[in-house]
């Protein structure tokens, strides 16, 4: 992996994260940046090589997303406004699971080149990244239809 590579790696999912914990509205567009993502770690030569541990140090990763997706995404403190609208923040816990994600996924880097002789790969990192921002706005969405706006802050019909 290119250090310019490297740096647009660091310096995305630096963005990404440090974004979770700013006051910001759960919205459809987030998945054009997982798509991107996505999209970027299937570049040739792709997130893996094609040997059995390569795969499986991919499937591995990708499952430690999902897993690590899923928890921030129901950790995630979330509300809606008087109007309804779907916002999110992160806190404390939303920050070790990043950071236990992005751990996570680095010590199978380290594993797969140290003990399986495989080539790190920057893809998968990309990929890995997509995936699970992906998985974690899946699950707030999904816990989003849950909430209902604040009571208080619900408009009262007029009469007849």
């Amino acid at each position: 992996m290119t250090t310019p590579n490297l740096l647009l790696v660091a310096g995305i999912t630096a963005v990404i994260i440090v974004s979770q914990f700013s006051v910001r509205p759960v919205r459809p567009l987030t998945y054009l940046w997982v798509a991107l993502l996505i999209a970027r770690g299937c570049v040739p030569p792709g997130p893996a090589r094609m040997t059995v541990a390569g795969i499986a140090i991919l499937v591995v990763g990708l499952l430690v997303s999902v897993v690590f997706g899923v928890l921030r995404g129901r950790t995630m403190p979330m509300w809606r406004d008087a109007s309804g609208r779907l916002y999110r923040r992160g806190g404390l816990v939303t920050l070790l699971l990043w950071i236990t994600t992005l751990a996570t996924r680095l010590g199978l880097g380290v594993f797969a080149v140290l003990v399986l002789d495989e080539p790190f790969n920057g893809n998968a990192l990309w990929l890995g990244i997509g995936v699970t921002f992906g998985v974690q706005q899946l699950v707030m969405t999904y816990r989003g239809r849950g909430l209902r706006r604040p009571r208080d802050e619900r408009p009262v019909p007029a009469r007849s």
